[in-house]
């Protein structure tokens, strides 16, 4: 389904058990990113989780969004240049059950996401060579 301006008006939009104002944009089969001005802005954090989303790209400027959830896509790749301009005060960031498989894509992050605390890679191809590199 197109993520559409009719579509993002239609989302159910609430204030989340952290106080945050969420939209959620959730198993619509979205994808791909698109429209997301019509937000103006407005929310802490964005569902996106269960779609169909294979690049994270095409973010509007969203200075609020602090929280993105992208649980259960099919995302491989990132632009980081789109995140670091875009989304500056991106703090938790959910990929998992995704389809990142290179460590440059994830390097790509922590330069792009200098406010970054929370990264989700569970479930990712990627996942298994990033914890080997911490065992003893």
């Amino acid at each position: 389904m197109r993520l559409s301006a009719e579509l993002i008006g239609s989302c159910e939009q609430r204030t989340n058990p952290l106080g945050e104002r969420e939209i959620v944009l959730r198993g619509l089969a979205i994808p791909v990113i698109e429209h997301l001005g019509v937000t103006r802005d407005a929310f802490d954090a964005m569902d996106l989780t269960d779609n169909r989303l294979g690049r994270l790209e095409n973010f509007p400027r969203l200075a609020r969004l602090s929280c993105l959830y992208l649980s259960g896509n099919v995302i491989e790749t990132i632009d980081p240049s789109n995140l670091s301009k875009n989304l500056p005060n991106l703090t938790y960031l959910d990929l998992s059950h995704n389809h990142i498989s290179s460590l440059f894509e994830v390097s790509n992050l922590g330069e792009a996401s200098k406010k970054l605390e929370f990264l989700n890679l569970q479930g990712n191809p990627v996942q298994p060579i990033l914890c080997s590199f911490f065992l003893p």
